[in-house]
């Protein structure tokens, strides 16, 4: 999204909201009440969502994860932001870097014609920044997600399933020492 002007920008959300809109329209029309319901609730919780995410003050990793399903990937991304303290949240640069490295670690190793999808779930239990990572679709290289994160990791993460098919992955940040950031 680099260099993306005001008006490309809209351009994207314009086309969800179009493609959403056509749903409900198409529904409606073979009075499917029931489907209609269901996306406008998956639409709410979307929009709780981006809202929570555009609240965390992180705006650079908040741009990645919003607008990362607009340009082509070998997977879509989905995320859910759990109860976030500000306090132990990592920097933003820092973390916006590790993140967009991790999705090209994810986008390397996913086949590109598969239906893969990851969903990150973000928040902060336990006095600690907690990334968890899930995985479906069709893994081509599965052993690239461990190299990349034991060396970017280093020793915060636990993998908790992965096969060529799937993984799970859990990457815990350290309390955030008094007045400081994550992500040293």
């Amino acid at each position: 999204m680099e260099n993306w002007t005001t008006v490309e920008v809209l351009r994207h959300a314009r086309h969800d909201w179009l493609n959403k809109l056509q749903l409900i329209n198409g529904y409606a029309s073979l009075n499917n009440m029931e489907k209609v319901k269901d996306i406008v609730e998956d639409i709410i919780l979307e929009a709780q969502q981006e809202s929570k995410l555009s609240n965390l003050h992180l705006p650079k990793f908040a741009e990645l994860l919003l607008t990362y399903n607009w340009e082509g990937h070998p997977f879509r991304l989905e995320y859910e932001i759990l109860d976030a303290d500000k306090r132990l949240l990592p920097e933003d640069g820092r973390l916006y870097g590790w993140m967009k490295s991790f999705l090209a670690c994810v986008e390397e190793m996913a086949d590109p014609y598969g239906d893969n999808l990851l969903s990150l779930t973000f928040g902060t239990p336990q006095s600690a920044a907690r990334f968890f990572f899930e995985f479906s679709g069709t893994i081509k290289t599965p052993g690239l997600l461990t190299g990349w994160l034991e060396a970017e990791c280093r020793g915060r993460h636990v993998v908790h399933a992965q096969s060529e098919t799937v993984f799970s992955v859990e990457v815990v940040f350290p309390e955030v020492p008094a007045g400081g950031k994550l992500l040293s």
